[in-house]
């Protein structure tokens, strides 16, 4: 009876790692889910790209990232976001201090005229925080970004997988 359940850990503790490994390949090689590459927000403001990073389980922050584009001749200043998801949505930016990334919360987001800008894991990005239930890949969320003028620009996110490093 030892012998029978001591081989059969063996073989399950040998099994096991196969199958996270032959899991992680799969998920390596399926197609990435499909978030909308472009959305015309305005007839001067265009995003591209826009996705939301998936929740570790337990914790209530996640981030979102896109290419924000400007056709107009005057800069365009973001001066909020918000979502229905999440407790607080900030801009943030990453940056280098004392050989270490930091990141510090942003005032506003500024676009300049006729350019653009990108929101990613290095730079710039947005911030959810207090999120309200887990971010699920596949989960579209809408985030409204507002100016220094008033306006508002709704923006939809698609939630992407966490990708393993």
């Amino acid at each position: 009876m030892k012998k029978t359940s001591l081989c059969l850990a063996l073989m399950l503790s040998c099994f096991h790692p196969l199958a996270i490994a032959c899991s992680d390949h799969h998920s390596e090689t399926q197609e990435p889910l499909n978030y909308s590459e472009v959305q015309n927000v305005s007839d001067v403001l265009t995003i591209e790209g826009a996705r939301a990073k998936a929740t570790i389980p337990g914790v209530k922050v996640s981030s979102g990232y896109m290419k924000i584009i400007n056709k107009s001749d005057k800069a365009i200043r973001l001066t909020s976001a918000t979502t229905s998801v999440a407790d607080h949505t900030e801009f943030h930016r990453m940056f280098m201090r004392d050989s270490r990334m930091a990141m510090r919360k942003l005032d506003a987001l500024e676009v300049p005229a006729n350019g653009s800008i990108e929101l990613n894991h290095q730079g710039y990005h947005l911030m959810f925080m207090g999120v309200q239930n887990a971010f699920e890949p596949g989960q579209v969320i809408k985030v409204t970004m507002t100016e220094d003028n008033g306006q508002t620009h709704d923006v939809l996110l698609t939630v992407t997988p966490i990708k393993k490093h």
